[in-house]
C-alpha cells in the first residue's frame, strides 16, 4: 500500500483527510504534522510514497515544496493552494508539486489524483486547470523573452536601480562606474527593450518580473 504523509496548519483539514484514507483500500496514513513557521518535521523518505501539502498559512510555499523535495527525492506531492490564486499553484508547479488542488475539490478528486501522481503523472484539479495553463503558457514567454534579451550581470543591476528611481550619477557610485558608463548601459537596455525613454526600460522589466 501506498503510504501518506498530511502536513497542513489546519487540524481540521488534517483530520479530514486522515478519515477519508481510512475508507482507501490502496493508501494508509504514514503520519500527519503542521507546518508552523514553515518547519519540517523528520519525514523518512523510505515510509513515504505521497506528501499531501495544505499550503494555507505557510509563509514560503515553494522554499516548503523544495525543502521537502530534497528530503524525500521519491515522493509525490499534492498540494492544496488558495482557489483564487493560479499563481500560487503555478508556483507549487515549478517548485515541484505533481498534483495542485483546492478545498473545494471532492473527495474523489483527492483519490485520482493520488492515483495520477502514484504512475508518474501530474494532476490538476480540473475546474482551475485552464486558468494555471494560460498562467503556465505566459510564464514560458515570459521566459523565452527573458532569453532573448540576454541581459549581462551589469545590464541587470542597471535595471535593478533604474527600477528604484535612481539617476545615472547615482546608480554609478552605487556600481563603482563612471556615469558614461551607466548612460552606454542604458543606452543598450534601451535598444534591447525597444524603449524610447528609461521609464520604458523600467515597465518592461517589471511585466518580465526582471
Amino acid at each position: 500500500m501506498d503510504k501518506v504523509f498530511i502536513l497542513s496548519n489546519q487540524v481540521f483539514i488534517r483530520e479530514g483527510i486522515q478519515s477519508f484514507l481510512t475508507t482507501l483500500p490502496d493508501y494508509v496514513l504514514a503520519g500527519s504534522s503542521d507546518l508552523l513557521e514553515d518547519r519540517l518535521p523528520d519525514l523518512d523518505s523510505a515510509k513515504i510514497d505521497v506528501i499531501v501539502l495544505d499550503l494555507v498559512g505557510v509563509a514560503s510555499p515553494t522554499a516548503t515544496i523544495r525543502g521537502i523535495r530534497r528530503g524525500l527525492t521519491n515522493a509525490r506531492i499534492i498540494t492544496f493552494c488558495p482557489v483564487n490564486s493560479t499563481n500560487f499553484a503555478v508556483d507549487a508547479l515549478d517548485a515541484g508539486a505533481a498534483g495542485i488542488m483546492t478545498h473545494s475539490c471532492l473527495p474523489a478528486e483527492l483519490r485520482i489524483a493520488m492515483g495520477r501522481v502514484m504512475q508518474g503523472d501530474n494532476y490538476i484539479q480540473p475546474d482551475i486547470g485552464m486558468e494555471i495553463f494560460r498562467e503556465l503558457r505566459a510564464k514560458d514567454t515570459q521566459r523565452s523573452e527573458v532569453e532573448r534579451l540576454r541581459l549581462t550581470v551589469r545590464e541587470e543591476q542597471v535595471i535593478n536601480h533604474l527600477m528604484q528611481g535612481k539617476t545615472n550619477r547615482q546608480i554609478g557610485e552605487c556600481l563603482s562606474i563612471s556615469e558614461k558608463t551607466v548612460k552606454h548601459h542604458v543606452g543598450v537596455l534601451k535598444g534591447k527593450f525597444c524603449a524610447a525613454n528609461r521609464l520604458e526600460i523600467v515597465v518592461h522589466a517589471q511585466r518580465l518580473s526582471l
